[in-house]
């Protein structure tokens, strides 16, 4: 067999191997996809129980499992906080040996086992029932657990997707689906928004974009960019360039706010010819500049500065100067993209 033959066959037994591999990628997907349409089509009527049992609580969720089931619990207590929910997280084994004590008798435990199986879960909902703290089960099967919990919601499931179906496969992805639904029906229901997201979220870019204030990034002190208001052309030539903000502020001799002037001001300027060098800060200063507040939100000296085109303010409290703050800066603060 010629060698190009050979190279042929070989591409083509790897294709095909590809194609198989695909093949069985797209499979696995599709179990989960159809799982997650079974459990819209056939939401138990006990998840609406739970809904309502968790927008009632006036203390903490308390999610617990083990295994897998633990790595869900821990997920959904990310969840349910970032949306503004109070949630913890309580590993069914460490319940048994005193960290039952988390628990307060307003709180909701949420207990997550895909076969509603396990002695360590029938002594923790015996003794939270004993104490008056009511419970959920989030499971797949119908297994001894369920005579335990106050609230037992059966998530509809046919099968993982695991080959061996023995995997917890798409029984987490449905039941880690059902606990993202309920807690953003929560969220809903409270009132949650974009500025209550931020504030659980200082660090994230929606939260620097509502949170971050103006002074936080202004320059201030000796970095300002003053000049007086008889400062001759080159003088607020050289401010300008040596304080890199492109524009100087004018003050008089009392230091009172004057105006600023750009360096598309001292362009326009240079139109007069050499005359400008015998001109003053006070012939071509703008006295009605964009100013913002020290505490604004630095997303609104954004919004100004874009609505009249230009790229800095002067920051003003009380009729003093206290900063200035340059598009450059919200950049970097990642305020602008």
């Amino acid at each position: 067999m010629q060698t190009q033959e050979i190279k042929i066959l070989e591409g083509q037994r790897a294709l095909g191997f590809s194609q198989e591999k695909m093949r069985a990628l797209r499979d696995a997907v599709a179990q989960e996809v159809g799982a997650m349409a079974l459990l819209e089509r056939d939401m138990p009527e006990s998840a609406v129980v739970l809904l309502d049992a968790l927008m009632a609580t006036t203390g903490k969720i308390v999610f617990s499992g083990i295994g897998k089931s633990w790595l869900i619990a821990q997920k959904l207590v990310g969840t349910f906080c970032g949306v503004g929910v109070s949630a913890v997280g309580l590993h069914g084994c460490d319940a048994l040996h005193g960290d039952l004590g988390l628990v307060q008798q307003q709180d909701l435990v949420i207990v997550i086992s895909k076969s509603a199986t396990g002695i360590e879960f029938e002594y923790v909902l015996s003794s939270l029932r004993l104490q008056g703290v009511r419970t959920a089960l989030l499971c797949c099967n119908n297994g001894p657990l369920c005579g335990y919990a106050d609230i037992v919601v059966q998530i509809p499931f046919e099968r993982e997707s695991c080959p061996l179906n023995l995997a917890p496969t798409t029984s987490s992805t449905v039941t880690m689906a059902l606990g993202h639904a309920l807690a953003v029906a929560v969220s809903s229901a409270r009132g949650f928004d974009k500025a209550d997201f931020a504030r659980f979220h200082p660090a994230g870019a929606l939260g620097r974009k509502l949170l971050l204030t103006v002074d936080a990034i202004m320059h201030k002190g000796d970095t300002l960019p003053f000049v007086g208001v008889n400062a001759p052309f080159t003088d607020i030539m050289y401010t300008i360039s040596s304080k890199k903000l492109g524009f100087c502020i004018v003050r008089d001799e009392q230091n009172a706010f004057v105006g600023v002037i750009t360096d598309g001001d001292l362009r326009r300027a240079c139109n007069v010819g050499p005359a400008v060098f015998e001109q003053c800060a006070a012939d071509f200063v703008n006295t009605n500049p964009k100013t913002i507040e020290p505490r604004a939100m630095a997303i609104q000296a954004l919004e100004v500065m874009e609505k009249y085109s230009i790229t800095n303010l002067v920051v003003v409290h009380d009729g003093d100067i206290v900063g200035a703050v340059h598009i450059h800066d919200l950049v970097k603060a990642g305020i602008k993209g």
